[in-house]
């Protein structure tokens, strides 16, 4: 029989070879796993890296007008893209389109009606960053900031003239008009002002837009942005607009991007429901497609701003 004495010993020898087998296996366990992360993280890495090359390759790629010809035509170059990204746009816009008239009820008539149907990548806001900014579609794509000549016409400006000196900034050459029923005085080299009622040819004491650009020699030139903040005579100047195009399409001036504010007119029935329809079926008509929406929150329900890009009337033909 072995003593305690010894049967104590043989524990504690015993209690130390598993202490030294356990601390021993540890590391061998901890290295096995390291070297089957690294081995499968270096696997995902080598999977993902060519993706993520090819993937910002893609986007930064230039295509050149070859490349991009599609694109090109039915956006009236405005945009160059690869066919398949621009069928895939053209079909998202259909989507939407046919539910931007969902219905004429006037509580949240905007917030059911009337989306987005292009993106525009570069968007940016100009002028105010509340109450009288604007958004842009890719402005760079109008040409060189230093050199290129782009016609602006801002109509309505309670002497706020922040749009007017944002577009100045980054076009030095920009030939910039303002024009409100008011007197006010535009910043020195910023803009041209004008003191006049722009509306419908209706009421004697307003002027049309034709009208506006014959008195100042603009009648064959391109329109690059026209900002529209009339407070509530943005139905009668459009609508003067588009309709007088209609008996001549050679009055209608080519506009690029067109933004405005919009109000939906008091009422009980749905009749401003319906013409704020009809509205926006005419830019549609005459091929302004939606890109950019947003609320005016000193009155959400009724009050909000909306950006307009001009595009090739094959833009709209269904895919």
């Amino acid at each position: 029989m072995l003593s305690t004495t010894t049967k104590q010993r043989l524990d504690v020898s015993f209690t130390r070879k598993i202490l030294i087998s356990f601390l021993l296996i540890i590391p061998i366990v901890s290295l096995y796993y390291f070297l089957i992360t690294t081995k499968t993280s270096s696997s995902i890495f080598n999977v993902l890296v060519p993706s993520l090359a090819r993937s910002s390759s893609s986007s930064s790629r230039q295509l050149d007008c070859n490349q991009c010809e599609l694109s090109m035509k039915e956006s009236d170059n405005w945009f160059c893209e690869s066919d398949s990204d621009w069928r895939r746009r053209k079909i998202l816009h259909h989507i939407q389109n046919k539910r931007n008239r969902m219905s004429d009820t006037r509580p949240l008539f905007f917030q059911n009606n009337w989306e987005p149907t292009i993106q525009c990548e570069f968007e940016r806001r100009l002028g105010n960053i509340g109450d009288g900014g604007k958004w842009l579609c890719d402005i760079h794509r109008f040409g060189p900031m230093n050199t290129t000549h782009i016609l602006v016409y801002s109509l309505g400006s309670n002497g706020d003239f922040s749009f007017e000196s944002s577009i100045k900034e980054l076009f030095l050459n920009a030939e910039i008009h303002t024009f409100d029923m008011e007197l006010f005085k535009c910043p020195e080299n910023v803009c041209t002002f004008h003191q006049v009622f722009l509306g419908s040819e209706e009421y004697d004491s307003s002027k049309s837009l034709q009208m506006v650009m014959n008195e100042l020699g603009h009648q064959k030139r391109q329109i690059h942005i026209l900002k529209v903040d009339i407070e509530g005579g943005e139905f009668n100047f459009f609508e003067e607009l588009f309709q007088s195009s209609n008996e001549k399409q050679s009055d209608l001036p080519y506009i690029r991007q067109i933004l405005f504010e919009i109000h939906l007119a008091p009422g009980e029935n749905e009749a401003p429901s319906q013409r704020t329809h009809e509205l926006f079926e005419l830019f549609r008509s005459h091929n302004y497609a939606i890109f950019h929406k947003e609320a005016n929150l000193y009155d959400a329900q009724n009050v909000f701003e909306y950006a307009m890009l001009r595009l090739n009337p094959s833009f709209f033909q269904s895919p």
